[in-house]
């Protein structure tokens, strides 16, 4: 597993999510849908083999410090 299998919006999107940031706000803050924000936040579970939010943020700690 790598975040490298990330597409650069998911990347955007992992980094968001890393920093606390809701669906809601990722979707504000990129001035996409909430819908878009979480069909992202799905894909990059899937890519990355993780199935929570706490999971996601564990994995990009321990890969990005």
């Amino acid at each position: 597993m790598s975040i490298n299998r990330l597409a650069p919006r998911e990347k955007e999107v992992a980094d968001l999510t890393k920093q606390g940031f809701a669906d809601q706000e990722i979707a504000l803050y990129l001035d996409i849908s909430q819908h878009t924000a979480k069909n992202h936040v799905k894909q990059i579970y899937r890519k990355l083999d993780v199935n929570t939010r706490a999971k996601l943020v564990a994995f990009l700690n321990r890969r990005t410090g």
